[in-house]
């Protein structure tokens, strides 16, 4: 996968959130320049492989490329330590875009009952959120609330476990006066970026993490409607477009992931069928 050298993109914006180093630059467009953290040197990778992933299952997601900064005199002023970086496309695509944060409205964690209960408690409270926007309508909040399934479904597949409340985001354009969700973003930690030995990822439903399969199994029962192509799509991606896509990659991610990432696809998408299949008997009886 090749690199860009952002060496000549000048900085214009420092963006405070989160734990890496990351600048707005504006080269006609503007972009997020989003520098590894520490703890996990290859967020950089992840987050481009991610977006093409999604990309390919289509759930909606903001592009990302990998770039490098050739410029080490700017690396040492601002303490970055390493050149390699990725470049995220804004999504504040539309005249009239301000996007809005979603972390004052407060989702208590639910602790106790049965998960299947907890999954839909979790959903519900994100939904109630998305009603609660001011003067939205009913229709742009039914679209949330399918946008919002597609991405938490799309974070099982690519085994993000970082969808907290602060990386969900709505947009509001003050010239149409209307709500959409913001892409699926922030994806440095995908593919178990944190132990890629373990068998079992985790998904975010609001600001409480369940095991994915329970998150899969959950959506499939309930919202089948929304995914029903992105399982379709994820079937495609196993049998054939992740060995294209990984073989991009094996420059920049070590031999042992991209087999993990592979088997994960791919185990995950013998499980997705599997259950399609039971409710499809459920259906028939």
């Amino acid at each position: 996968m090749e690199r860009t050298d952002i060496a000549k993109l000048i900085k214009t914006a420092d963006e405070p959130r989160g734990f890496s180093s990351k600048y707005w630059v504006d080269d006609g467009t503007k972009k997020l320049i989003k520098y590894n953290n520490p703890t996990f040197q290859d967020g950089d990778v992840m987050e481009s492989l991610a977006a093409n992933v999604l990309n390919c299952l289509k759930v909606d997601v903001v592009n990302v490329h990998l770039g490098y900064n050739s410029d080490n005199e700017f690396l040492e002023k601002e303490n970055i330590s390493s050149p390699n970086c990725c470049i995220v496309d804004n999504f504040l695509t539309k005249p009239g875009d301000v996007s809005i944060s979603l972390m004052g409205y407060r989702i208590p964690k639910v602790n106790t009952g049965n998960e299947q209960k907890n999954i839909s408690s979790c959903f519900y409270k994100v939904f109630n959120m998305f009603d609660s926007l001011p003067n939205i309508d009913e229709m742009s909040a039914n679209r949330m609330k399918m946008d919002y399934i597609r991405i938490v479904f799309g974070d099982c597949i690519i085994n993000n476990e970082d969808r907290h409340i602060k990386n969900i985001e709505a947009i509001y354009n003050e010239r149409e006066h209307n709500y959409r969700l913001a892409p699926s973003f922030d994806n440095a930690v995908a593919f178990n970026a944190y132990n890629i030995g373990a068998e079992e990822g985790y998904c975010c439903v609001g600001n409480q993490d369940f095991e994915a399969t329970e998150v899969l199994k959950y959506i499939t029962a309930h919202h089948l409607d929304c995914v029903e192509d992105i399982i379709y799509n994820l079937n495609n991606l196993a049998k054939d477009s992740i060995l294209h896509i990984l073989s991009d990659y094996r420059e920049e991610i070590s031999s042992d992931k991209l087999a993990f990432i592979y088997e994960y696809i791919n185990r995950t998408n013998d499980l997705t069928q599997e259950m399609i299949n039971k409710e499809d008997s459920k259906t028939k009886k």
